[in-house]
């Protein structure tokens, strides 16, 4: 029995210009015209075709199938047999759409891959374009039991207008687009056909079947109810995931999640998540620009072969390079400034970086930065327009994971417990470098173990970046300090201290703060962005001067000098900061909020 094809009841017929007419007259005969060049022209590339086909499945070398041409006036539909190059063996079931498949790749022949990616598949058409059956520009003819497609076509008129080889809709997305969306370009084609859209489409589909852009196995429809796929790119794999996790986790309820990164820790807990992870060489410090061009060229690959409908990068390199990347290919991303670094504090290499974010982000969806300092730093040097800056309280704090700890609870000796012996820890997590302030914290702490003796001590967690180690050697001989090395686990170490200390340079939002804040302790740190956002000056810990080692000292004398009920009541109003500021469930859910828009 005939089966009937279900109308819309939303049957919309478009009223065309006289121009429009009149160029639909014209735009028949170029097709024509082009067709039969076309085929003489490629007649080689055919018979090539012809015997791949042959060797590779057999015969018949073409597919013919049942399609619709375009509405008569009185809403009915008239039929063409289109013309393809097969590419699927002939047991694959008949007059389905190939998205309909259970397992569409199985049924697609050696020949057939290469063909439907290049899309010469569709050569055979232009024999359809010189019986009028088709355009060389129009909307894809649908199957004449596609219903669901045509009633959406009927809904913009678009089943009115000749099919075509090429279409506004195959430029736009082409497999990848739902049925709704590609109905709607198809809608817009036909209120505006002309040359001008027709010219574009020409023009755009080149490059589009070029890249194979938009072919997607399954044909349209194939990754309806597939999640969208957000690629990540990042210099460490490491802190990705000690910060980052929980957005990370909170993403992939919604999307695929793709991970660019040097492996240093953790690739293998993201994969166990579920990411895919792309290992990539990113020198995080040093500028080469042999090394930074392949390294351009490499997130050039990555972003070509996942096609992710969404970018994120963090840190300078990712943000710059792959900004690049993403704003030609026109990928939506967000970029995250986590700090200014060196970068922004030699004039010249300053300069010559402002530039390049400058570049990188004129395409920009929104940028997180983690302080107000930042942010208004790249306002003032007109980097980036205003409306697209987002202030985040940083990646925020896991309150459940750094929970508040009294310090009745450390685990130290008897004797460090009684009020009269008891031992000033002060502590130091981070990485062991220049730019966090460590020669000011050693000449600081030296001074002060001078004038306290054993009554204080500094607790070193942390790896070496710059060359420290005989100047911890020697603290550690004199016993003004104690070095733990990496830890992977930190919180024994905030339990153990009374006071952290970071005399640092810059810092996006300085995650150590945070956490120990949020377990608790209270902290004294540079009077800089992205640490004076952590403390309430006072009450909550001590901001100092940069660079000050005299103003340090005096900071770590108040604290080494104050009662412990005096530290941890300091302790608690750092708690109470966090749980008000930096709560990290409210920053993911922002975050994700503001990425989730478009």
């Amino acid at each position: 029995m005939k089966r009937k094809v279900k109308k819309s009841n939303k049957l919309y017929h478009p009223i065309f210009t006289s121009f429009q007419k009149g160029y639909m007259r014209v735009q028949r005969g170029g097709s024509f015209l082009c067709a039969l060049l076309g085929l003489i022209i490629l007649s080689p590339v055919f018979l090539v075709l012809c015997a791949w086909v042959i060797i590779d499945s057999g015969f018949p070398i073409f597919f013919k199938q049942k399609r619709v041409a375009q509405s008569e006036q009185d809403g009915k539909y008239k039929y063409f047999t289109i013309y393809k190059f097969r590419t699927m063996y002939t047991d694959t079931p008949k007059d389905m759409p190939t998205h309909m498949l259970k397992n569409p790749d199985a049924y697609i022949t050696k020949a057939g891959h290469f063909l439907r990616k290049t899309s010469l598949d569709e050569l055979p058409q232009l024999f359809n374009v010189l019986r009028g059956d088709m355009n060389l520009v129009g909307p894809r003819p649908a199957l004449y039991n596609q219903e669901d497609l045509m009633a959406e076509r009927d809904k913009y008129g678009a089943n009115f207008v000749r099919p075509g080889i090429t279409g506004l809709a195959q430029v736009m997305g082409r497999d990848e687009l739902p049925i709704d969306v590609k109905a709607r370009y198809d809608g817009i084609y036909t209120q505006h056909v002309g040359p001008v859209v027709d010219l574009y489409s020409l023009i755009k589909t080149a490059a589009v079947v070029a890249s194979s852009e938009g072919v997607v196995e399954g044909g349209t429809g194939a990754l309806e109810g597939k999640k969208k796929k957000i690629l990540i790119i990042t210099n460490h794999s490491y802190m990705l995931y000690q910060f980052r996790r929980e957005l990370i986790e909170k993403l992939m309820e919604t999307y695929e999640v793709v991970l660019s990164m040097p492996f240093v820790g953790h690739e293998d807990d993201f994969a166990a998540m579920g990411c895919k992870c792309v290992e990539t060489d990113v020198d995080r410090r040093g500028i080469n620009p042999i090394t930074d061009f392949k390294l351009l060229q490499f997130y050039n690959k990555i972003i070509t072969e996942e096609k992710p409908d969404k970018v994120i990068t963090y840190s300078i390199k990712p943000n710059i390079y792959a900004g690049l990347i993403c704003g030609h290919k026109k990928i939506p991303y967000y970029a995250n400034v986590q700090g200014l670094g060196t970068a922004f504090q030699k004039k010249a290499l300053s300069l010559l970086v402002g530039l390049m974010y400058k570049t990188a982000f004129r395409k920009v969806k929104a940028v997180f930065f983690e302080n107000e300092g930042n942010a208004q730093e790249f306002i003032n040097r007109k980097l980036i327009a205003e409306d697209k800056i987002i202030v985040l309280n940083g990646a925020g704090v896991n309150l459940e994971h750094y929970t508040y700890t009294p310090f009745a609870s450390r685990q130290q000796s008897d004797e460090c417990c009684e009020a009269e012996n008891r031992k000033m820890h002060f502590l130091y997590l981070g990485r062991i470098m220049k730019e966090k302030g460590i020669d000011e914290l050693f000449t600081a702490m030296c001074r002060l173990h001078n004038e306290y003796g054993d009554k204080v001590v500094l607790d070193i967690v942390g790896f070496f970046e710059d060359d420290y180690k005989s100047a911890v050697e020697k603290m550690v001989g004199d016993g003004a300090a104690v070095f733990h090395g990496f830890q992977e686990e930190t919180r024994p170490y905030y339990v153990m201290a009374d006071c952290i200390v970071l005399p640092s340079y810059h810092e996006g939002m300085s995650n150590v703060l945070l956490e120990a804040s949020a377990m608790g302790r209270p902290v004294i740190t540079s009077d800089i962005p992205g640490c004076r956002e952590a403390v309430e000056d006072g009450k909550s810990g001590y901001l100092c001067e940069m660079k000050n080692a005299d103003m340090l000292f005096e900071k770590m004398k108040m604290m080494a000098d104050k009662s412990l009920e005096e530290i941890e009541e300091m302790g608690r109003c750092a708690r109470e900061r966090m749980e008000k500021l930096f709560d990290k469930n409210r920053i993911v859910e922002q975050t994700v909020e503001i990425i989730g828009r478009e």
